[in-house]
């Protein structure tokens, strides 16, 4: 974080801007150069206005997976995990990942483990990757484990991303004819209808359904567009309850295509757990313990749906 100052060098006032993790840090590194502190704040750029901190800030799948990689080779060359999480801190770009950084960092001074540091943030941190942590550090492997559980990160992250390569598509010509439709209906099809009042005909029953339609979207259109945005608030709300995601994920496995795509998902998610547990050398009884962990994650309702 980019921190300006102001203190006194031999009874003048100094300004200037100090790149640090604290505000700590910045008075111990001025007393040190015999500075005397007058004023320390951190200093806000443009680029950390709180929407666009929410948009591009946010911290990602892939974040997780670079920051597991690094971890483990770090801890695979020999460092130790508080010089690790240091060499993050300096490296590390974005802010809301430093700030997690420091955080953890900060647990692990403070006398915590690193499973307990990783469980302030579940939010981005699985159950089962707290777990298996927690198996690295027991047994002595947790370098090892934080390797495989790199690798599995990655492999999840490329079946991700081939997975949304193959939908979004679809999506997007659904979409798109929804939109046409919709457009077609509220400004088109009104205008055309005066041709049909001029014909002295008994319209089809198709035909004056669509002429009905048209002119109730034509007259409601911004309800509707309303309605539609209220529908997916109160959606995404459902979705954050166990019973939406439980619900939702049990309709989606139903499906024709998508639930076999998604049935397959997770035995290959299962498969490459149970391979990182078997080959850390995790009893049996505790293989048992964490994948119950894994299944019973809040994040992956569908998964324990499958289970139940």
């Amino acid at each position: 974080m980019l921190f300006s100052y102001r203190a006194l060098l031999n009874n003048k006032i100094k300004k200037g801007n100090i790149e640090a993790d604290s505000v700590s840090a910045v008075v111990e590194h001025l007393r040190n150069r015999n500075y005397f502190p007058i004023e320390v704040k951190e200093k806000k750029s443009a680029g950390q206005i709180t929407v666009f901190n929410s948009i591009f800030d946010r911290i990602t799948f892939t974040d997780i997976v670079d920051f597991t990689r690094q971890i483990a080779i770090m801890l695979n060359a020999g460092l130790t995990l508080v010089d690790s999480l240091e060499i993050l801190k300096k490296q590390v770009t974005k802010e809301s990942l430093k700030k997690i950084i420091i955080s953890i960092d900060g647990e692990i001074k403070g006398g915590n483990s690193f499973s307990d540091a990783l469980k302030k943030h579940s939010q981005y941190f699985s159950n089962l990757y707290i777990s298996l942590v927690k198996s690295g550090e027991a047994s002595g492997k947790l370098g090892d484990i934080t390797l495989k559980l790199a690798d599995n990160l990655e492999k999840e992250r490329e079946f991700k991303g081939k997975l949304k390569g193959a939908l979004i598509y679809p999506v997007i010509v659904v979409v798109g004819m929804l939109g046409v439709m919709f457009v077609m209906v509220t400004f088109v099809v009104p205008k055309l209808l005066n041709l049909y009042k001029d014909f002295n005909i008994e319209l089809p029953v198709t035909t004056q359904i669509l002429i009905v339609i048209s002119g109730f979207t034509s007259k409601f259109w911004p309800l509707i567009i309303g309605g539609i945005f209220g529908l997916v608030t109160l959606f995404k709300q459902y979705m954050r309850t166990r019973n939406g995601k439980l619900s939702v994920d049990a309709f989606m496995l139903k499906l024709p295509y998508l639930g076999s795509v998604l049935k397959m998902s997770l035995l290959v998610d299962s498969t490459r757990t149970l391979s990182i547990l078997i080959n850390s050398g995790v009893s049996i009884l505790e293989r048992r313990r964490h994948f119950s962990a894994y299944f019973r994650s809040d994040d992956n309702g569908w998964r324990e749906n499958r289970t139940s």
